[in-house]
Protein backbone atom coordinates (compact mmCIF):
# COMPACT_ATOMS: atom_id res chain seq x y z
CA UNK A 1 0.00 0.00 0.00
CA UNK A 2 1.42 3.38 -1.00
CA UNK A 3 0.75 6.18 1.04
CA UNK A 4 -2.03 9.32 -0.14
CA UNK A 5 -0.70 11.47 -3.03
CA UNK A 6 -0.93 14.40 -0.88
CA UNK A 7 0.09 17.91 -1.72
CA UNK A 8 3.07 17.61 -4.44
CA UNK A 9 5.53 20.03 -4.96
CA UNK A 10 5.53 22.84 -8.18
CA UNK A 11 8.10 20.18 -9.69
CA UNK A 12 6.59 17.54 -9.12
CA UNK A 13 3.13 18.39 -10.84
CA UNK A 14 5.35 19.99 -13.95
CA UNK A 15 7.01 16.07 -14.65
CA UNK A 16 3.07 14.91 -14.47
CA UNK A 17 2.26 17.34 -16.49
CA UNK A 18 5.40 16.59 -18.83
CA UNK A 19 4.54 12.69 -19.06
CA UNK A 20 0.89 13.64 -20.12
CA UNK A 21 1.98 16.17 -22.91
CA UNK A 22 4.71 13.69 -24.22
CA UNK A 23 2.73 10.79 -23.79
CA UNK A 24 -0.16 12.19 -25.46
CA UNK A 25 2.93 13.10 -28.39
CA UNK A 26 4.49 9.69 -28.33
CA UNK A 27 2.33 7.25 -25.82
CA UNK A 28 5.15 7.20 -23.32
CA UNK A 29 7.28 9.28 -22.11
CA UNK A 30 10.96 8.24 -22.08
CA UNK A 31 13.45 9.85 -19.25
CA UNK A 32 15.64 11.46 -21.94
CA UNK A 33 12.92 13.20 -23.01
CA UNK A 34 11.26 14.48 -19.78
CA UNK A 35 14.50 15.54 -19.28
CA UNK A 36 14.69 17.48 -22.66
CA UNK A 37 11.15 19.04 -22.18
CA UNK A 38 11.71 20.50 -18.57
CA UNK A 39 15.36 21.09 -19.44
CA UNK A 40 16.76 19.00 -16.44
CA UNK A 41 19.64 16.38 -16.32
CA UNK A 42 18.54 12.68 -16.84
CA UNK A 43 19.34 11.83 -13.11
CA UNK A 44 16.37 14.35 -11.67
CA UNK A 45 14.28 12.90 -13.76
CA UNK A 46 14.57 9.20 -12.80
CA UNK A 47 14.52 10.24 -8.96
CA UNK A 48 11.51 12.34 -9.89
CA UNK A 49 9.77 9.40 -11.57
CA UNK A 50 10.70 7.58 -8.36
CA UNK A 51 9.05 9.64 -5.78
CA UNK A 52 5.98 9.91 -8.30
CA UNK A 53 5.45 6.37 -8.39
CA UNK A 54 5.29 5.89 -4.85
CA UNK A 55 2.36 8.20 -5.15
CA UNK A 56 0.97 6.20 -7.43
CA UNK A 57 1.00 8.68 -10.02
CA UNK A 58 2.76 6.70 -12.74
CA UNK A 59 3.85 3.47 -13.71
CA UNK A 60 7.68 3.48 -14.18
CA UNK A 61 10.72 0.93 -14.62
CA UNK A 62 14.09 2.26 -14.30
CA UNK A 63 15.47 2.38 -17.71
CA UNK A 64 12.59 2.15 -19.34
CA UNK A 65 9.76 4.51 -19.63
CA UNK A 66 6.50 6.44 -17.71
CA UNK A 67 3.09 6.23 -17.72
CA UNK A 68 0.26 8.11 -15.77
CA UNK A 69 -2.17 6.30 -14.15
CA UNK A 70 -5.56 7.20 -13.80
CA UNK A 71 -4.78 9.37 -10.90
CA UNK A 72 -1.57 10.77 -12.51
CA UNK A 73 -3.57 11.73 -15.66
CA UNK A 74 -6.42 13.46 -13.71
CA UNK A 75 -3.79 15.83 -11.97
CA UNK A 76 -2.63 16.13 -15.70
CA UNK A 77 -5.66 16.93 -16.64
CA UNK A 78 -6.61 19.56 -14.26
CA UNK A 79 -2.93 21.51 -14.57
CA UNK A 80 -3.66 21.65 -18.07
CA UNK A 81 -7.25 22.48 -17.91
CA UNK A 82 -5.97 25.23 -15.35
CA UNK A 83 -3.09 26.50 -17.40
CA UNK A 84 -5.76 27.10 -20.42
CA UNK A 85 -8.13 29.35 -18.16
CA UNK A 86 -5.26 31.29 -16.88
CA UNK A 87 -4.54 31.72 -20.41
CA UNK A 88 -7.38 32.74 -21.78
CA UNK A 89 -7.91 35.09 -18.76
CA UNK A 90 -4.57 36.98 -19.03
CA UNK A 91 -4.82 37.10 -22.98
CA UNK A 92 -8.53 37.41 -23.92
CA UNK A 93 -9.60 39.83 -20.95
CA UNK A 94 -6.11 41.21 -19.56
CA UNK A 95 -4.93 41.41 -23.19
CA UNK A 96 -1.85 40.43 -21.90
CA UNK A 97 0.55 39.08 -24.88
CA UNK A 98 0.76 35.61 -25.33
CA UNK A 99 4.24 34.80 -24.49
CA UNK A 100 3.69 36.65 -20.83
CA UNK A 101 0.77 35.12 -20.46
CA UNK A 102 2.11 31.38 -21.00
CA UNK A 103 4.95 32.01 -18.80
CA UNK A 104 2.32 33.22 -16.46
CA UNK A 105 -0.16 30.73 -16.46
CA UNK A 106 2.53 28.13 -16.10
CA UNK A 107 3.58 29.56 -12.36
CA UNK A 108 0.18 30.24 -11.50
CA UNK A 109 -1.38 26.82 -12.35
CA UNK A 110 0.23 25.26 -9.02
CA UNK A 111 -0.64 27.77 -6.72
CA UNK A 112 -4.31 28.77 -7.49
CA UNK A 113 -7.12 27.10 -5.83
CA UNK A 114 -10.17 25.05 -7.05
CA UNK A 115 -12.34 28.00 -6.00
CA UNK A 116 -10.67 30.73 -7.00
CA UNK A 117 -10.65 28.43 -10.59
CA UNK A 118 -14.36 27.51 -10.56
CA UNK A 119 -14.95 31.25 -10.21
CA UNK A 120 -12.39 32.24 -12.80
CA UNK A 121 -14.05 29.71 -15.42
CA UNK A 122 -17.51 31.32 -14.41
CA UNK A 123 -16.45 34.98 -15.51
CA UNK A 124 -15.11 33.72 -18.37
CA UNK A 125 -18.26 32.33 -19.55
CA UNK A 126 -19.98 35.23 -18.52
CA UNK A 127 -17.41 37.59 -20.40
CA UNK A 128 -17.65 35.45 -23.54
CA UNK A 129 -21.21 36.05 -23.60
CA UNK A 130 -21.81 39.48 -23.10
CA UNK A 131 -21.29 41.72 -26.15
CA UNK A 132 -18.03 43.59 -25.26
CA UNK A 133 -15.31 44.22 -26.69
CA UNK A 134 -11.61 45.59 -25.52
CA UNK A 135 -9.90 47.99 -27.46
CA UNK A 136 -5.87 47.19 -26.40
CA UNK A 137 -4.24 50.80 -26.99
CA UNK A 138 -1.06 52.46 -26.31
CA UNK A 139 -2.72 53.17 -23.14
CA UNK A 140 -3.75 49.89 -22.16
CA UNK A 141 -7.26 48.33 -22.68
CA UNK A 142 -10.19 50.09 -23.05
CA UNK A 143 -14.10 48.74 -23.15
CA UNK A 144 -16.47 49.97 -26.39
CA UNK A 145 -18.32 52.76 -25.90
CA UNK A 146 -21.60 49.94 -26.31
CA UNK A 147 -20.32 47.96 -23.75
CA UNK A 148 -20.11 51.46 -21.45
CA UNK A 149 -23.49 52.45 -22.70
CA UNK A 150 -24.71 48.48 -21.98
CA UNK A 151 -23.57 48.53 -18.33
CA UNK A 152 -24.80 52.00 -17.45
CA UNK A 153 -28.43 51.18 -17.79
CA UNK A 154 -27.12 47.58 -15.73
CA UNK A 155 -26.58 49.18 -12.49
CA UNK A 156 -28.09 48.45 -9.72
CA UNK A 157 -29.14 51.19 -6.55
CA UNK A 158 -27.04 48.94 -4.04
CA UNK A 159 -23.39 50.36 -3.58
CA UNK A 160 -20.38 47.71 -3.87
CA UNK A 161 -18.87 46.56 -1.37
CA UNK A 162 -15.22 46.83 -1.32
CA UNK A 163 -12.72 44.46 0.53
CA UNK A 164 -9.79 46.40 2.30
CA UNK A 165 -6.51 44.26 2.06
CA UNK A 166 -5.03 44.21 5.35
CA UNK A 167 -1.34 44.92 5.62
CA UNK A 168 1.29 42.06 6.48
Amino acid sequence: MHPPVGKLTEHQEMYVKAIHVLGEKHKVARVKDIAKYLGVTKSSVSSALKHLAEKELILYDPYSYATLTKKGKGLAEELVNKYGVLSDFMTDILAVPEDLADENACRMEHVVDDFVMERLVQFLKFFKSCDVTFNVGKTGPSISTAAIRKSTTTKTSQPRATAVRKAS
